[in-house]
């Protein structure tokens, strides 16, 4: 079930990805609306992570293309924000949680101007938006895993991007956390911005996603998630993995999910 979209924000077509010539995505064609809140669910090893990070251009695909707002990457990069798995990132470099939210900034500077009050006007209220301004003099080594995750998120949105990008952001955070940034996710995604989430938690995606890209190795479906969360899709994507779907084929059964539900 592929849902195509009029003037897409994001166009993907064809698109496959292999390491050591081993397809780890195949054929994957889709396209995004703008404002909506979208979760990228499928399996460990599906190709989730691959994806966006083909989308952001670090890594080359084997055929196919991606077009952002109808245009190449590279033309609109600046319009475009990456939030990588907290795992890929070194956190021993000596900066504050200030310092780093201020990056955000950086790109709409040019390349001679450093950041001043505006700058870190915008990184304060980013930072309060994600409930860290106690920490900004901390060193972002000494933070937990979840504060380090919504600092990262914070800096996004210093990025005042209009396409994020953010594989698993919810990891390692707990679940007042993770119910407090879908709620922020979900005012960005009203106000117009397209938000794209890597995300493993069907329970918590069937909830907050408007739009869900069910992914494993290859596109199961893409659209709306009242006509993708159901239970045919589910066991497509996730295959023999039926212990994970116990829970949620009751509920739809139940009529206890309400696709419709902001």
């Amino acid at each position: 079930m592929i849902t195509q979209v009029e003037n897409p924000v994001l166009e993907i077509h064809d698109l496959t990805v292999s390491y050591d010539q081993n397809p780890v995505l195949w054929n994957v064609d889709l396209s995004l609306p703008s404002g909506k809140l979208v979760g990228i669910l499928g399996p460990n090893g599906a190709g989730k992570s691959t994806l966006i990070k083909s989308i952001m251009g670090l890594i080359p695909p084997t055929s196919g293309y991606v077009r952002i707002f109808d245009k190449p990457l590279n033309d609109v990069r600046a319009r475009i924000s990456y939030v990588p798995q907290r795992e890929s990132v070194d956190w021993n470099f000596p900066a504050s949680v200030l310092d780093v939210v201020m990056m955000g900034t950086y790109g709409k500077l040019g390349l001679f101007r450093r950041p001043g009050k505006k700058e870190k006007d915008l990184a304060m209220q980013c930072l309060e938006q994600v409930g860290m301004t106690g920490f900004l003099k901390r060193q972002i080594s000494e933070l937990s895993g979840g504060q380090q995750q919504r600092v990262f998120i914070a800096r996004a949105l210093a990025q005042q991007a209009d396409l994020y990008l953010m594989d698993e952001p919810f990891a390692g955070v707990d679940m007042a956390t993770e119910t407090a940034i879908f709620q922020l996710l979900k005012e960005m995604a009203d106000s117009g911005k397209t938000v794209l989430v890597v995300h493993h938690d069907i329970h918590s995606a069937m909830n907050f996603f408007d739009w869900v890209i069910m992914l494993n190795l290859h596109l199961v479906a893409s659209g709306p998630k009242e006509l993708v969360i159901t239970e045919d899709l589910l066991r497509k994507t996730y295959g023999g993995k039926l212990n994970l779907l116990t829970k949620v084929t009751d509920l739809i059964r139940n009529k206890d999910f309400n696709p419709l539900k902001s």
